[in-house]
């Protein structure tokens, strides 16, 4: 676990992702989640790829999206994305991304977050190939 992550937490949103179908399918693992803070990674497989091999810029965006809106959870509970932007720097062709998202501004309404979207191989060091900047709204509690 990361130094940032909380055991609690990561359990909370572990059981959340459990619900949802999408993410039963989609399979990523958490490696921390608190404080503002999360990593979320996503091995290849062939259902995620796109005519090169690379991995989909789809599923980039959706672990992007969805370890954006867990960090902003981690500070406000119940979110949902209210907007994002994504900006693809280098194709993600590794055996795995890794998205570390990062609270920049914690509202009572609306959570900013910021995400690095790292393409990883064995012996190679991370290639950053994606940044994004999310809006998450907070939900009534």
């Amino acid at each position: 676990m990361r130094s940032y992550s909380d055991p609690s937490t990561v359990a909370r949103l572990e059981a959340n992702a459990k619900v949802a179908g999408f993410n039963r399918w989609f399979d990523f693992d958490c490696l921390g989640a608190g404080n503002g803070e999360d990593e979320l990674t996503l091995e290849m497989r062939d259902e995620l790829t796109q005519h090169h091999g690379f991995f989909h810029g789809g599923c980039v965006t959706s672990l992007a999206d969805t370890a954006c809106a867990w960090a902003a959870s981690t500070v406000a509970g119940d979110v949902v994305t209210a907007s994002s932007t994504l900006h693809f720097l280098r194709p993600a062709d590794g055996d795995r991304i890794r998205v570390h998202a990062t609270v920049i501004r914690a509202g009572k309404r609306t959570v900013t977050v910021d995400g690095k979207v790292f393409s990883e191989k064995a012996d190679e060091a991370p290639k950053l190939c994606a940044t994004t900047l999310v809006s998450v709204a907070v939900l009534a509690r």
